[in-house]
């Protein structure tokens, strides 16, 4: 077994391509025990996404020998741990959220650019006397070194410098999200890619190797249908076990809310209304409590909230905030473990669902929208992985059958999970395998 050979696994665009990746570099690293494990973070605002009760987090921490975060522009900071990381960004996330808000100042108007000065002072004087800091082009990259990423962030001027420099490496690629968007669409933008034979596919279900040879030009014989890695029931496993535990009062009797920013998908008068409804239901008629877990990009850290993130807080109350609801930042895995029932706020999340064998219902109250005739099924409902209710009335009939009988529930995402996603009884061991033997690192 060869020990000269480093992994780097680019985080990007958010904690769902670490999440995605984490069961393959887990077991890697459990085979060969003597990699160099590094994680690039390519823009400081995803580790406010990592949380130290998150199980991805964690076992990452265990892992990766290297973190390398972008401050700013072309600098680097370098970190030794996961939570080294999380640490820093807590203690620099008022800097870091300044100059993000400037930076978008300044995009629309150059007159910002004067009180970015003396910010940038005060950043190079934080940066570069407590915190090792580089140039990530100085970073030394061998051509046996590979990189384990999401095609989908190639073209990204965010990335851009990061996969330069692995131009000439082996690249795997797993997506960052589970969807059947690439179902539907018919003629992608096509992306060029330098060095695409160096590129391989990992692909979750057939229906998207069509997509990805129009999108990027990629050989079928690099396009690998493996299922779920993430799915795999040792991995479910896993992260169950290092997970934090809830609350004694949110163990039981809990109904989990699978949150999601307000944009195209979900307005903010639908979400209000759908709030406002899992309120009546869950904790005022059926006295159970609501755990909420947050979208990646729903946790803004403005300095002054809008009401877009105000929406719990109102709508449930602070005053009731650690007794009927709490926010949670445990892994999805371990949060939804023997509760009766999730419900979606227009999420992919549903999928891991079907996949624990949870009930699931999308819920977004349509009767607040004014476009509600012309509003489409989304595809979680319209290709059977969860079913759909509009108002209270149908969330409160739904809610009456998943406590009467959940089995019937699950049976049609089940069999559509099974129609288009293959099972293995690890798709972990699939692309490990292939990728050691790829690569020589074992015989």
């Amino acid at each position: 077994m060869n020990k000269n050979y480093k992994i780097f696994v680019l985080c990007y665009p958010h904690l769902g391509t670490l999440d995605n990746w984490l069961p393959v570099v887990d077991m890697v690293n459990n085979i060969t025990n003597s990699l160099d494990f590094t994680l690039i973070i390519p823009n400081a605002n995803i580790i406010r996404s990592f949380h130290r009760d998150n199980a991805v987090v964690k076992i990452s921490d265990n892992i990766f020998n290297t973190v390398l975060i972008n401050a700013y522009d072309d600098v680097w900071i370098k970190h030794a741990s996961v939570f080294d990381s999380v640490l820093w960004y807590k203690n620099n996330r008022i800097v870091l959220r300044l100059f993000d808000i400037l930076r978008r100042l300044i995009e629309k108007n150059t007159f910002f650019y004067i009180l970015m000065r003396p910010l940038v002072l005060f950043r190079n004087k934080i940066y570069k006397k407590k915190y090792k800091t580089l140039n990530i082009y100085n970073t030394v990259i061998s051509q046996r070194d590979i990189l384990f990423y999401d095609i989908h962030t190639e073209g990204n001027h965010t990335v851009l410098d990061v996969l330069q420099l692995f131009e000439s490496n082996n690249k795997y690629s797993l997506p960052h999200a589970i969807s059947m968007s690439a179902i539907e669409q018919k003629s992608p933008v096509f992306i060029n890619i330098n060095d695409k034979n160096n590129t391989k596919v990992y692909a979750y279900a057939k229906f998207q190797i069509k997509y990805y040879q129009e999108k990027y030009d990629i050989n079928t014989n690099k396009i690998h249908v493996v299922g779920i890695p993430r799915h795999d029931c040792m991995w479910i496993k896993t992260v169950q076990e290092a997970s934090s535990k809830l609350p004694n009062n949110f163990n039981d009797n809990t109904v989990v809310v699978l949150s999601r920013h307000v944009d195209s998908h979900l307005s903010f008068g639908e979400k209000v209304e759908s709030i406002r409804n899992i309120k009546k239901i869950f904790i005022d008629n059926l006295n159970m409590r609501v755990a909420i877990k947050l979208h990646p990009n729903e946790k803004q850290e403005r300095i002054f909230s809008s009401k877009k993130e105000r929406i719990y807080e109102n709508v449930f109350g602070l005053s009731n905030y650690g007794s009927t609801w709490i926010y949670s930042d445990l892994h999805v895995f371990a949060l939804a473990k023997g509760k009766v029932l999730t419900i979606s706020l227009y999420t992919g999340v549903v999928f891991d669902m079907v996949a624990m064998g949870i009930p699931c219902v999308e819920y977004i109250n349509l009767l607040a929208s004014p476009q509600y005739p012309e509003k489409k099924l989304s595809q979680f409902v319209k290709y059977g992985f969860a079913e759909g209710v509009s108002n209270h009335d149908e969330l409160f009939a739904y809610v009456e059958k998943c406590l009467n009988n959940p089995d019937k529930l699950l049976a049609t995402p089940m069999s559509m999970y099974k129609k288009y996603f293959p099972v293995f009884e690890s798709a972990s061991k699939k692309v490990v395998n292939e990728i050691l033997h790829d690569n020589k690192i074992i015989n």
